[in-house]
């Protein structure tokens, strides 16, 4: 998802929007509502207050943004903003996390491949009997498609306890689903 040149973008946004312009903040919304959209969807299991909580991510993201370290990716400083309003309207509200929405997502893309469509949800109802912190994990390497250490950035982990927590989330899942049922 990022590059050194989005990492670079990101850095100039959150500069210029520090400096009063607010239409700089609005291309970060732009270029990440879409990711944290799903994560508060996972969570909610309701469109409308998705959108709100994604909303509220970002308006807690644009209150904070004077605390952004531009050495860091901005979109792992937001994941992780977002992750933790989430987590904690989820303790709140103790709901199952849905995955669903991001197979139909995946299906909408213009780029759209059944097989790859079949896999996807495969992985997206297998999550569904992880405990979170192992369905986040894979959730963010391989729906997100984050490197593995911007997995462990987000989640606040060393890159070898990031490395663990999708290995046992994998091991988890050939438990549940046997090989042959493996994502």
């Amino acid at each position: 998802m990022d590059t050194p040149d989005t990492d670079r973008d990101d850095a100039m946004a959150v500069e210029r929007t520090l400096n009063g312009e607010r239409e700089a903040f609005a291309v970060l919304v732009r270029r990440y509502q879409g990711p944290v959209y799903r994560l508060m969807l996972r969570f909610s299991r309701d469109e409308h207050e998705a959108g709100e909580m994604a909303q509220d991510a970002f308006v807690r993201a644009y209150e904070r943004l004077a605390s952004y370290d531009p050495r860091r990716r901005f979109f792992t400083w937001l994941y992780t903003l977002a992750l933790n309003l989430a987590r904690d309207r989820a303790r709140r509200v103790v709901r199952e996390p849905l995955y669903r929405q991001d197979l139909e997502k995946i299906q909408a893309d213009p780029r759209h491949d059944p097989l790859a469509s079949l896999e996807a949800a495969r992985l997206l109802d297998a999550l569904r009997g992880l405990a979170p912190k192992y369905a986040e994990a894979l959730a963010l390497r391989y729906i997100e498609d984050l490197p593995l250490d911007a997995v462990a950035e987000t989640l606040g982990l060393s890159m070898s306890g990031a490395k663990m927590r999708v290995h046992r989330a994998l091991h988890m899942l050939r438990k549940l689903y046997g090989k042959e049922g493996t994502p």
